[in-house]
């Protein structure tokens, strides 16, 4: 550069053994012969702050001045000894970076084309930083440091900055530190609140703009009276008038957190307050066992003497129904390579009572309201979702049900939603303790609450025996040779 005294430096321009000037001329930037770069306070005869060159630094011998070039690709200035060898940096890279300047207050400043600030090293000498007080209890004020971290008055939070430049506030919960909040001031050093309301990390005054996202904003013409951290969750910056300057806006979420821990303690509480199930209270699960019904299937209970006639009003056709063990059915129906195996299901009497268990099928679901013409049908299914509904009709009509998102409604021994008698497991929940007891199955004691409800609502206790041997079977569906 060829101007003496330049007041702005430009992406792509350099100082070399000159001066960037203040618009007052107040303070200047100076570029010297042994390779120095110093901030300069003219009208009081004395450097405020300077970088110099290391003597026996390889590659920067003594005496050689080098450069100060502010990078047009990086956005930051860059002090260089004579051999290219960065010296000093200003700070991170900001490709919105155009500019370098003094001000008339001796800060030196990057902007960008709107002429915000991207950067700033305020004119503080390192006597000025250590006479900042430790700050303590919940804020940090005029004329301190935050050496160690500020509790909120509560105790719970906790608010901390490191070397680095990153500000975080954590939460104490558990005997464990949870993160809550954190901002990167992109600027080492210790957190300040200056005498003159500015809040800095090491000589830089970004903070606020940084904090608030607001790079149009004047650090120097609002003055901020005290960082604080409440109870809620919150960092607050104020004002000389106690007025929020900004905050960190996580008391709301903070808040939400704070309610969805104190509902699933509430939860958890009742779930341990509840008794546990008195062993041998269940009916039997042999049969259920034998079966291997812990898979997607239906198992439907029909007020019926002619398991035969029960397998037709599923929809089997005489020509497919022939005695059959369980395991004989299940092989029949898929075994080979069948993309869509048939429909399969096995009838057993049981006392009044023809037991329909379709493994992988749902014909019972979709035809229960036939096959409780003339009695009654109670429908357990379980999808290959392990989604659970319950069903009981009475000679064609819908009495109760409950869906795949009725599970909580089971759970907590509640009325069925739909139906004309929705109550109508009801007495039968209050047999097993859905609503009191636990639901869980517990080291395979208990049947599934469904088939237990199913089970007591049709008044047949099941046994392993009830499904040995051979009974009335049917393989049906499209394909299928015999299907009337």
């Amino acid at each position: 550069m060829t101007t003496a005294d330049p007041t702005v430096l430009r992406a792509g321009e350099f100082l070399s053994l000159g001066s960037l000037v203040s618009p007052n001329g107040a303070y200047a930037l100076e570029h010297r012969g042994d390779g120095t770069l110093a901030l300069r306070d003219r009208s009081g005869g004395h450097d405020i702050w300077a970088v110099t060159v290391v003597q026996g630094e390889p590659d920067v011998p003594q005496g050689e001045s080098g450069r100060l070039v502010l990078h047009p690709d990086q956005g930051r200035l860059v002090l260089e000894a004579r051999s290219g060898l960065p010296v000093w940096v200003s700070g991170p890279v900001d490709r919105r970076v155009v500019a370098a300047s003094v001000t008339d207050q001796g800060r030196l400043v990057l902007t960008d084309p709107d002429g915000a600030l991207r950067w700033s090293r305020d004119p503080l000498t390192e006597a000025d930083l250590a006479a900042h007080r430790p700050a303590s209890g919940d804020r940090l004020l005029p004329g301190q440091i935050l050496t160690e971290p500020l509790f909120s008055p509560d105790g719970r939070y906790r608010f901390g900055h490191t070397p680095d430049g990153t500000t975080r506030l954590t939460a104490h919960e558990n005997d464990r530190e949870r993160g809550v909040w954190s901002l990167d001031a992109r600027a080492p050093g210790p957190l300040t609140l200056g005498t003159d309301g500015i809040l800095r990390s090491g000589t830089d005054s970004m903070v606020l703009l940084r904090w608030t996202g607001r790079y149009r904003l004047d650090p120097t013409a609002f003055r901020v009276s005290a960082v604080v951290v409440r109870d809620q969750g919150d960092i607050v910056v104020l004002d000389d008038n106690g007025d929020e300057l900004c905050d960190s806006r996580t008391a709301p979420e903070e808040a939400r957190l704070a309610g969805l821990r104190r509902s699933e303690e509430r939860r958890a509480a009742r779930e341990a307050a509840r008794p546990e199930r008195p062993a041998g209270s269940g009916l039997p699960r042999d049969w259920f066992d034998l079966l291997d019904l812990s898979g997607p299937c239906t198992l439907t209970l029909v007020e019926h003497s002619d398991a035969e006639e029960v397998l037709r009003r599923l929809g089997a056709g005489p020509g497919t129904i022939r005695p059959m063990t369980y395991a004989e059915l299940v092989a029949a129906a898929f075994s080979g390579s069948r993309a869509d195996p048939p429909e399969c299901a096995l009838a057993a009497r049981v006392g009044d009572r023809v037991v329909v268990v379709e493994p992988c099928g749902l014909e019972g679901v979709e035809r229960a309201a036939e096959l409780s013409r003339g009695g009654g049908a109670i429908v357990r299914h379980l999808d290959f979702d392990g989604w659970e509904s319950l069903t009981w009709y009475q000679d064609g009509t819908l009495l109760a049900t409950y869906g795949e998102d009725d599970a909580t409604r089971l759970e907590r021994g509640k009325a069925a939603p739909r139906g004309t008698r929705r109550a109508a497991f009801a007495p039968f929940m209050e047999r097993i303790g859905l609503g009191v007891y636990r639901t869980e199955e517990e080291d395979g004691e208990f049947l599934p609450p469904t088939v237990e409800l199913a089970c007591l609502a049709a008044g047949v206790r099941l046994r392993r025996e009830d499904f040995e041997g051979a009974h009335p079977a049917a393989v049906f569906g499209t394909g299928v040779r015999g299907e009337g």
